[in-house]
Order: C-alpha cells, then sequence, then structure tokens
C-alpha cells in the first residue's frame, strides 16, 4: 500500500482480475511492492492497494487526482520491467477495469481501513442523478455516521446511468452487517427505491497489501 499524498481524489481506478494458477500468493505480493516502487514516480497518484474477496479475485485500487492522470498511468507503466512482470502473474483474461468519477468534492482517503464495499448499480430514471447524491449525504448523515466502523463512502460515476456506491470500512464483518442494515432504515430505503434491482451488484474486498 502506497499513500502519496493527502490530496482529495477526483478518481478511484478498481482493477479486478485472478492470478494465474501456478502463481503463489507470496509471489503476487512481492511482485507488487515492486510494481508500486513505479507507481510511487507517477504524476497524480495519491493511493494505491491490493485487495481481494472472499471469491479469490484481487484488485488493484487505484487513487487519483484526476481521470487524465489515470490515463497517463496507463501509457507509461506498459514499458516497466517490473511491471511487466507483475502483470505476467495475472489472467488478463479475467481483468475487468472500472473507472470511478468520485461524485463528493470532500472526499478523503481515510489513514486506515480494512476493506471496501462496492456496490454497482444502474437508477431506474437516468434523471435521478441529483436525487441519488442528496440521499447519499442523507445516507451518510443519518445512518453511516452513526457507526464507527463507517471510515469514508461516496457515489461514483462509472458511464452513463451506471454508478457506484463505495463505503469504506474498519472492519469487514462489521462493514457487511451496517450494509445489510440498508433494508431497514429509511434514509436508506430511499436510495434502494431509485435503483434498478436488476442492475445490482454488490461485492466486499479486504485489504492485503
Amino acid at each position: 500500500m502506497i499513500r502519496l499524498s493527502n490530496e482529495s481524489p477526483k478518481v478511484m481506478e478498481f482493477t479486478s482480475f485472478r492470478k494465474k494458477e501456478n502463481v503463489t500468493d507470496d509471489e503476487l505480493l512481492f511482485a507488487l511492492l515492486k510494481f508500486e516502487k513505479v507507481l510511487s514516480a507517477q504524476k497524480g497518484l495519491i493511493f494505491h492497494c491490493l485487495m481481494r474477496n472472499f471469491s479469490n479475485e484481487y484488485a488493484n485500487v487505484l487513487f487519483a487526482a484526476a481521470m487524465s492522470d489515470l490515463k497517463e498511468l496507463e501509457n507509461n507503466l506498459g514499458k516497466d520491467e517490473d511491471v511487466i512482470q507483475f502483470f505476467e502473474l495475472i489472467e488478463m483474461t479475467t481483468t475487468k477495469i472500472e473507472f470511478h468519477e468520485i461524485l463528493d468534492n470532500k472526499f478523503i482517503i481515510p489513514s486506515s481501513f480494512s476493506c471496501i464495499e462496492k456496490g454497482l448499480f444502474s437508477l431506474k430514471n437516468k434523471e435521478d442523478k441529483s436525487k441519488l447524491i442528496t440521499t447519499s449525504l442523507e445516507i451518510e448523515e443519518n445512518y453511516l455516521s452513526t457507526f464507527s466502523n463507517t471510515k469514508a463512502h461516496f457515489i461514483g460515476k462509472i458511464k452513463e446511468n451506471e454508478f457506484s456506491e463505495i463505503t469504506i470500512g474498519e472492519t469487514l464483518g462489521a462493514t457487511k452487517q451496517i450494509c445489510m442494515g440498508y433494508l431497514e432504515n429509511e434514509s436508506c430505503k430511499k436510495m434502494l427505491a431509485l435503483i434498478d434491482e436488476s442492475t445490482m451488484q454488490l461485492d466486499f474486498w479486504y485489504l492485503i497489501a
């Protein structure tokens, strides 16, 4: 994990993947340390960590000052030997890249955390983006902030009428329990009413490096 500044990020890149079957966890982690040295020299990068879920998938999570910084990062990384060696451990056909525009000017990456809850969804009515943001703030004030486990929260935009809700938590167990409480909380029910349930995808990731 690297933190290069305390700047408020404008975008999160979430790249999930599986490692090749013959690659051990230690091999992946040690290759990551070299990979992060290269990342540390990249303009606009604020934070990086490696996460894992219970489906044996991994994810590189990067926060940057601007989308252009991540695009430039993509162009620069492919030539470095340590980056190439890291990518050689990955089953590239399983790679999925998401760019989340952070719709919260006050979002700050917490100083410490252990997990991320990532929900993806579309709105029933794509014109309800402003309602989504307002409802998200209400959830933060009336629900999420009542738990010491909640470290940060934001709504992200991936593309036209495709959004994410990201909650960063202190522990995985408490974060999952709080998520289940959405079904009982009135502020949370307002958000759920805006969402096309058929598009909802929810997963939990825990920090490993």
